[in-house]
């Protein structure tokens, strides 16, 4: 590869990895449902839980990646039984068509995996 066409490559993927906020994140900042933290980084605060069952709450600043990103929080559960909750920041598109605002509302049958995302500090808390 020639060494002009290495740096504008090089130079695409780093602005590629901080594309700024989206339009997603900045609707999510304008109704209170992930704030700015100190340094600007949209961040949610999301239930955070193990499996051996200790939960506590978490801060989950949007992660950097290819194009708009943002952050919400999902929970687990095996049946009734909740898996693991914590942070979920990933393209915007995947999670404006995966996430609901507010709550967590994944289809929970008596058995089975269920997963579900969510907007809003705390949305994931059972």
């Amino acid at each position: 590869m020639k060494p002009i066409l290495a740096i504008i490559l090089l130079s695409s993927v780093i602005s590629n990895t901080d594309a700024g906020m989206g339009e997603l994140t900045e609707e999510l900042l304008a109704e209170g449902l992930v704030s700015l933290d100190r340094n600007g980084v949209p961040t949610a605060f999301c239930m955070f839980s193990t499996k051996y069952g200790a939960a506590r709450v978490q801060s989950c600043p949007v992660t950097a990646g290819f194009g708009a990103r943002s952050v919400g929080c999902f929970t687990v559960w095996n049946g009734t039984r909740v898996l693991q909750q914590g942070c979920y920041s990933t393209q915007e598109i995947a999670m404006r068509s995966q996430c609901k605002k507010r709550v967590c509302t994944g289809k929970r049958a008596l058995s089975g995996i269920a997963f579900c995302c969510c907007y809003g500090h705390g949305c994931n808390a059972v």
